[in-house]
């Protein structure tokens, strides 16, 4: 029992030791960013898939109309009679999609350093030396 009071008898001395050498360790602990799991890699790689599904689609739209283009006049047709609330149903969710997007870029962006500004005025340039 001796040994475990003695240890016991230097540890809060110990401790505020190390708190002077780490001041800011309680803080940083809890903000270590952590390697993504599955789940978080799963659905980054589902939200890389929009922009190129749909460029790869208009390609294929245009590649399909070259290649049968009666067929394409169908299918536009039958586009053409889907209901305007419809499109502007789709136009929102893509919209809101992307825009979405952007703006978690924009709030994870890292901060720019702004230029020192030199306060002290430049000194005058030299004056020319005009020929006698």
């Amino acid at each position: 029992m001796d040994l475990i009071s003695r240890t016991l008898k230097g540890a809060p001395a110990t401790l505020d030791a190390l708190a002077a050498l780490f001041p800011d360790a309680d803080t940083h602990a809890d903000t270590a960013p952590r390697p993504p799991g599955r789940y978080d890699r799963l659905v980054d790689a589902l939200n890389r898939l929009p922009r190129p599904a749909l460029a790869y689609g208009a390609l294929a739209l245009m590649a399909f109309a070259m290649f049968d283009p009666a067929g394409f006049v169908q299918r536009m047709q039958a586009l053409q009679s889907a209901p305007t609330e419809l499109w502007w149903l789709l136009g929102a969710v893509i919209a809101g999609h992307f825009g979405a997007r952007e703006a978690h870029h924009m709030r994870h962006r890292p901060a720019r350093q702004a230029a020192p500004r030199n306060e002290s005025p430049a000194p005058p340039a030299p004056a020319a030396a005009e020929p006698e």
